[in-house]
């Protein structure tokens, strides 16, 4: 028996280091309950878990859904990890209106009859695998002499689920399942809005506490997903419906389309295939970094936005001349900045998409580029006059894409930080990183109903 206790931080405390030591190549059985769930703490038992479901060994999952916070996507991931439907895996979410299901534990059986446990505070969430928290619990393992009795325990109060039917269990047997849970509300399509940073009664941002816990241990990613995910650019997702005629070009990459005949840049309607984004996406949910929020700060130059190769397909290029001859859309935009009390413009302005680093001995790695206009110093001044807090690196802002059917402009929506739709479009953006389901390295999708109406 052993304690764990990670207030030491000392990574061997973590709950994620007990767990690659027990679940190696031997292991026959597991169980567990979590209070919470996330799908980031997967990658560190992935191998383990997959190599089971191939052999259809038994795995017994229960995760809570407390105050219905549990993610879709993350039981999905959690569905396809464990292989399910199959005979031998059985997962069940267990939620409850007016409590809590909050034990942790974690049990394996090896081939060799042997058992070991863990029983702490710990959740399976990234955080509580790799000690964000200060978290504590004891192991105990038949290997080390301890009772098995205890473990048997461990093992039939997960057991226990199954056999019965208590209240406030949900079992998942399939992802259409997970698609019930949903729509009763059981769990949430999305992660929810961060809350607002607490404040003083004067209306000020209260001072940030200095001391900062970190994880103890670097958490694997699911690198299956990870893969799945790239592939899906290329191989695995459908080809996007063209409504208008393109061609391809030779020394550009197929995801670059181009209008028949086109020298000069293509700009509006013109520069729309007329393929869509994913169904339910509107945009992008960008993330500003140190370029794209360069006019912000001040500082000169050119800013830009890297445009996912998700979304290319929606577009039509033409040649913009020059020294190099780079593919280039033109686009009209809409510029806003939204905070909880109203809303900051200026007049419309135009942006383009363009490729760089094709051609041999221009700049560029191959990437494609949103230019972002420089009429943001012009917001920058309204949103400084108004008082309010200018968007920096790190902050999100929705950019709504451009459709033949209605809008033909980009939509650009910076967010004042202490807002609500700030907090919930954070909150999309993380879920999706956390999940490894951004759109390229600073996005992710836009659902269609989050933007607020333009005037």
């Amino acid at each position: 028996m052993q304690y764990l206790d990670s207030g030491k931080r000392d990574p061997s405390q973590a709950l994620g280091t007990w767990l690659q030591s027990v679940m190696a190549d031997d292991v026959a059985e597991v169980r567990w309950q979590s209070g919470f769930f996330g799908a980031d703490s997967l990658g560190i038992v992935q191998s383990a878990l997959k190599g089971m479901a191939g052999k259809d060994r038994p795995v017994h999952a229960l995760i809570g859904s407390n105050d219905q916070c549990t993610i879709r996507r993350d039981v999905e991931r959690l569905v396809s990890v464990l292989g399910i439907p199959r005979k031998r895996a059985q997962l069940g979410v267990v939620s409850y209106q007016d409590g809590y299901f909050h034990p942790k534990t974690f049990h394996v059986r090896r081939a060799d009859g042997s058992q070991a446990a863990y029983v702490g505070s710990a959740n399976l969430t990234g955080s509580g695998v790799a000690s964000l928290h200060i978290e504590a619990g004891v192991t105990v393992d038949s290997r080390e002499g301890d009772p098995t009795g205890v473990l048997d325990e461990v093992a039939s109060a997960v057991d226990f689920w199954f056999s019965s039917v208590p209240p406030g269990l949900h079992r998942v047997s399939s992802l259409s399942d997970v698609e019930q849970l949903v729509k009763e509300g059981i769990l949430a399509d999305a992660a929810p809005p961060r809350a607002p940073t607490p404040k003083t009664p004067d209306g000020k941002t209260r001072p940030t506490l200095k001391d900062r816990l970190r994880p103890l241990i670097a958490m694997p990613r699911l690198e299956g997903f990870v893969r799945e995910a790239r592939a899906a650019i290329v191989e695995g997702a459908p080809p996007p419906t063209i409504l208008l005629p393109t061609a391809p070009r030779d020394g550009f990459p197929p995801y670059l389309l181009f209008a028949p005949g086109q020298g000069t840049p293509t700009q509006g309607a013109v520069a729309l295939s007329g393929s869509s984004l994913p169904t339910g996406a509107a945009g992008l949910i960008i993330r500003l970094n140190r370029d794209s929020a360069r006019h912000f700060q001040g500082r000169p130059g050119t800013a830009n936005f890297s445009v996912p190769v998700p979304t290319l397909s929606t577009f039509r290029f033409g040649l913009y001349p020059g020294r190099f001859t780079r593919p280039r859309a033109e686009f009209p935009m809409q510029m806003r900045y939204l905070t909880n009390e109203g809303i900051v413009a200026i007049e419309a302005t135009e942006t383009n998409i363009m490729a760089y680093g094709f051609i041999p001995g221009e700049s560029g790695h191959g990437d494609v580029r949103m230019l972002m206009p420089a009429d943001i110093k012009a917001l920058a001044g309204r949103v400084r006059d108004a008082g309010k807090v200018l968007p920096k690196e790190g902050d999100v802002a929705l950019l709504e894409w451009p459709t033949l059917n209605d809008k033909r402009e980009f939509r650009l929506t910076f967010l004042d930080r202490n807002s609500a739709l700030f907090s919930q479009a954070y909150g999309l953006f993380q879920q999706a990183q956390n999940s490894d389901a951004t759109v390229g390295d600073g996005a992710c999708w836009l659902p269609d109903t989050l933007s607020p109406p333009w005037a």
